[in-house]
């Protein structure tokens, strides 16, 4: 089954500037030839490959690249699916927007589409964190084809987050100073429906930390518990 992923129009304007993101400029995949992969595993999958080009700076907070590869979503209780990304990325003053080419070929806001912030990769540019920092609530909504299943949209929440004390920790890039982002995740109940099979999905809370490595400006793992179960999504390629 295919994917199709859409963020609410909410989200992007959120009644606030979408947060800064100093410091994505110097990320270290962001060059022309530049990747990263995502692994997650498992109740609620999420992962991701992307390759960076076009990438040009024109400044330590402006900077645009094309953004292109598959991300992956898999929520307990439907098959596993993914879904393709390209993707134009503007940063600029520290903020961060996303377009895409139209049927003419013109560059045009992403409206309904897959939002890279999901993934947790560009949370948190700005590398100047704080203990005690707060971010605001967001609210997603990833749609399932409709040529595929008959169902609702599912919509994610996730409570304000907050930063906790930087500790030293082992990603793929090796020993990191990282900052825990801790938040609550909740997924609203829904319903799907496969060859006239109706298949309920209930809601579900899992408590999430986000590691913020400010160092490589980016987050490098996610770390969530959900009526027990770990599940994990881990930055795996960074180049």
């Amino acid at each position: 089954m295919r994917l199709r992923w859409s963020i609410s129009t909410a989200v992007l304007s959120f009644g606030l500037a979408l947060p800064a993101w100093a410091g994505l400029c110097q990320a270290p995949f962001m060059h022309d030839g530049g990747q990263t992969q995502l692994v997650g595993s498992g109740a609620m999958q999420l992962g991701a490959d992307l390759t960076f080009s076009d990438v040009s700076k024109q400044g330590a907070n402006d900077c645009q690249a094309r953004v292109r590869g598959v991300a992956r979503f898999g929520l307990a209780g439907l098959p596993p699916g993914k879904s393709s990304l390209d993707y134009f990325m503007v940063v600029k003053d520290g903020h961060a927007s996303f377009e895409r080419a139209d049927d003419q070929g013109r560059r045009v806001p992403v409206k309904g589409k897959f939002d890279l912030r999901m993934l947790g990769l560009f949370a948190y540019g700005d590398s100047s964190l704080r203990e005690g920092q707060t971010f605001p609530a967001l609210r997603f909504q990833i749609d399932l084809d409709k040529k595929a299943v008959d169902t609702k949209p599912i919509v994610v929440h996730t409570t304000a987050k907050t930063v906790g004390a930087r500790q030293v920790i082992q990603t793929s890039a090796g020993e990191q100073s990282c900052w825990p982002i801790n938040y609550t995740r909740r997924t609203e109940a829904t319903q799907a429906s496969f060859s006239g099979l109706v298949l309920p999905i209930p809601a579900t809370d899992s408590e999430v930390t986000d590691w913020f490595c400010s160092d490589l400006h980016m987050v490098m793992k996610q770390e969530s518990r959900q009526n027990g179960i770990a599940s994990q999504v881990e930055v795996t390629r960074l180049q």
